[in-house]
C-alpha cells in the first residue's frame, strides 16, 4: 500500500486522531488525499486570515502555485488540524520522487513543497507550517503517530526549516538525523538603528574592494521591478546569465528544467503585485552585468537566485549586484538580506550575521540504511588509513 492509498483509507476510516487529554484545547487531525485538493486549498486560503504573519513557504499562493506545476509529478496529500472540530491549521505532505540516500533509492515523505527530483527542485528554505506556534509540537507528534502506522515510507523529511522552530517540536531524536546549515544574512535593521551606511557593515577588505569595483565600473544603473512587465524582463536576463555561467562549467543550470522555470514565471504574476518577490537588475552603459531574484518572507529578503557576467580581472559583477541590491532593500525598509543556506566565501563576506536552517530525517530501521552506514564506516576507516600512510611516507 502506498502512502497516498493509506491516507485515503485513514480519511475514510479514522478522520480524527485524538491527542493527549492534557492539551489546553482538544486538537484532532484529519488527512485528505489529492482528490480533495480544491476543498483543501479553499480551506488553506481561509485559514491564512487566522494568522498574523503568514510564512511565504506555507502561504496559499506559494503552495497552490507549486501544486499547479509539480502536483502531476509529486504525489501529495493534506493534514488538517482542528480544535473543537474547527480547522486551525494545515500542512502539505508529499511523496518524494527519485529520492536517494547515497546510491540507494528510498521512499520518502516530505513536509511542505518538497520531494521533487533534484534537477527540478525548488529547494525550499525557511519552510514552515501553517499551524499556530503553540499547536505545532502537538500537531507534529500526532502527524508522526498517524503516519507511523503505514509501512510504505523509509524516511520522513523536514526540508529547510528554521532550526529553532524545528527544535521546539521535540522530534524523536534517537530516530532522527539532523543537518544544520548556516544561513548568512546582512542585518539591515541593525544598520538602520545605528544610523550607519550600508557599506560600513562589511569587513575592511570587502569595503575596500567594493569601493574599488564601484569606482572602476563607473556609471552603473540599478532598477527594482515595480511592474510585472519589468519583472519579466529582468527575469529573462537573469535566466540567460545564470544558464550561461553553469553551462560553461558543464552543468545544466536551474532553468534547464522547464517545470522549474514556468513555476517561477507564474510566481512573478502572483508575488510581484503583493510585494512578496523582487527582481533587481544592474547595468553599465546599457549592458546588463547582474540580476537577482529575491523572495520576501515576513519583511525578510531571501536571495533566491541570481546571474551575472564573468569576472574581469578583480572586477566582480556578482558582488556589485548583491551590494546594490542590499542598498535597495535597506532603502525599502526590509529587516534583513538573507543569502540562504551555504557557507561560500561570497556569502560570508557579504553578510553580518548568520542563523541556522535544518534538514532533518526520521529514518525507519531498514536494511538499506544499515548497509549504507556500514559502507560509510568502511570508507572512513580507509580514508584514515590512507592519511596515516601518507604522513609516514
Amino acid at each position: 500500500m502506498t502512502t497516498i492509498d493509506y491516507l485515503k483509507q485513514q480519511t475514510k476510516m479514522t478522520p480524527d486522531v485524538n491527542i493527549a487529554p492534557d492539551a489546553a484545547h482538544s486538537l484532532s487531525l484529519r488527512l485528505y488525499d489529492s482528490h480533495q485538493k480544491e476543498d483543501c486549498l479553499k480551506l488553506w486560503k481561509s485559514l491564512e486570515a487566522q494568522f498574523e504573519d503568514v510564512p511565504l513557504m506555507s502561504s496559499f499562493i506559494w503552495t497552490s502555485t507549486w501544486l499547479e506545476h509539480f502536483g502531476d509529478l509529486v504525489p501529495y496529500s493534506f493534514a488538517v488540524a482542528l480544535k473543537d472540530d474547527l480547522p486551525c491549521g494545515i500542512c502539505l505532505l508529499t511523496e518524494g520522487v527519485e529520492q536517494f540516500d547515497g546510491p540507494l533509492s528510498i521512499n520518502t515523505l516530505h513536509l511542505g513543497t518538497a520531494g521533487e527530483p533534484a534537477a527540478e527542485s525548488v529547494c525550499v528554505e525557511y519552510n514552515a507550517l501553517l499551524v499556530q506556534a503553540d499547536d505545532q509540537r502537538v500537531f507534529m507528534a500526532e502527524l508522526i503517530s498517524a503516519l507511523s502506522a503505514n509501512n510504505a515510507w523509509d524516511s520522513l523529511l523536514f526540508d529547510g526549516f528554521d532550526s529553532e522552530e524545528l527544535k521546539a517540536w521535540d522530534l524523536p531524536l534517537h530516530e532522527t538525523t539532523i543537518r544544520k546549515v548556516e544561513s548568512h544574512y546582512f542585518d539591515l535593521n541593525q544598520i538602520r538603528e545605528e544610523e550607519r551606511e550600508v557599506i560600513s557593515g562589511f569587513g575592511y577588505s570587502t569595503r575596500k574592494n567594493l569601493r574599488k569595483n564601484m569606482k572602476t565600473y563607473g556609471n552603473l544603473t540599478a532598477e527594482w521591478a515595480e511592474t510585472i512587465e519589468q519583472a519579466e524582463s529582468i527575469f529573462a536576463d537573469l535566466v540567460l546569465l545564470h544558464q550561461a555561467r553553469w553551462e560553461k562549467e558543464g552543468q545544466p543550470g536551474s532553468y534547464a528544467s522547464k517545470r522549474f522555470t514556468e513555476f517561477h514565471k507564474d510566481l512573478i504574476q502572483k508575488l510581484i503585485p503583493s510585494n512578496q518577490m523582487g527582481l533587481f537588475r544592474v547595468k553599465i552603459e546599457g549592458q546588463v552585468i547582474g540580476c537577482i531574484q529575491v523572495l520576501i518572507d515576513r519583511n525578510r529578503v531571501l536571495c533566491y537566485q541570481g546571474g551575472s557576467t564573468e569576472y574581469k580581472g578583480k572586477l566582480s559583477p556578482g558582488v556589485i549586484a548583491d551590494y546594490l541590491c542590499i542598498e535597495e532593500c535597506y532603502k525599502r525598509g526590509f529587516d534583513a538580506y538573507d543569502f540562504l543556506a551555504g557557507t561560500s566565501h561570497h556569502k560570508k563576506k557579504m553578510s553580518t550575521h548568520h542563523s541556522f536552517l535544518t534538514w532533518a530525517q526520521i529514518k525507519r530501521p531498514r536494511w538499506k540504511f544499515t548497509a549504507l552506514n556500514a559502507l560509510r564506516k568502511i570508507k572512513q576507516s580507509m580514508n584514515l588509513i590512507n592519511r596515516v600512510n601518507q604522513k609516514s611516507e
